[in-house]
C-alpha cells in the first residue's frame, strides 16, 4: 500500500512538473512574442520619428534658402532704389553723367517687383540757392580747401575746445 501511495506521489510530481515545464514554455512564447511586438512598434516609432526629422530638415532648408534669396532681392531692390535717387538727385541740381543708364535701372527695379522711386520736385527760389550753396560747400571741402566754413563750424560748436 505504501508502494501504491509512493507510485501515485511519483506520478503527481511528474504530472505537476509537466504541468510547470508547459506553463513555463507557455509564459516564455508568450514574453517572446509580446517582447517581439514591442520592437516592431519601438522600430516604428524609431521610423516615424526619423522620417519627421528628415522631412524638417528638409524644409528647414528649403525655408533657408528661400529667405536669403528673398533677402538678396530686396537688397538688390534697396541698392537700385538708392541709385535712381542719387541719379535723380544729381539730375536736379543739374549734374548728368552719360553713363548711368537710368531707364534701364528703372526696368530693373520694376522687373524686381520694387516700389518706384519718384523724381525729387525741382527745388525753387531759396532752395535752389541753398542747394547751389551747399554742392559749392561740398566741392571746396573735396578740393582740400576747408575755408571758413571749415573752422569755424568746429569752433562755434557747443563743447568744443578753443
Amino acid at each position: 500500500m505504501l508502494e501504491v501511495k509512493l507510485r501515485k506521489a511519483e506520478t503527481a510530481i511528474t504530472e505537476q512538473g509537466m504541468i510547470a515545464v508547459a506553463k513555463s514554455q507557455h509564459y516564455e512564447e508568450t514574453f517572446k512574442a509580446l517582447s517581439q511586438e514591442a520592437k516592431a512598434a519601438i522600430n516604428k516609432a524609431n521610423e516615424d520619428a526619423q522620417a519627421k526629422l528628415n522631412a524638417a530638415q528638409f524644409q528647414s532648408k528649403q525655408d533657408m534658402t528661400t529667405y536669403r534669396e528673398g533677402l538678396k532681392g530686396s537688397v538688390v531692390i534697396s541698392l537700385q532704389q538708392a541709385r535712381l535717387k542719387m541719379a535723380y538727385e544729381a539730375k536736379t541740381l543739374g549734374f548728368e553723367c552719360p553713363s548711368w543708364n537710368v531707364s534701364a535701372w528703372e526696368a530693373k527695379l520694376k522687373d524686381l517687383g520694387g516700389s518706384p522711386v519718384e523724381y525729387p520736385a525741382k527745388p525753387t527760389g531759396e532752395e535752389a540757392n541753398k542747394v547751389a550753396e551747399e554742392a559749392a560747400n561740398a566741392e571746396k571741402n573735396r578740393d582740400g580747401d576747408g575755408g571758413e566754413d571749415a573752422g569755424g563750424n568746429a569752433a562755434g560748436e557747443k563743447g568744443a575746445a578753443p
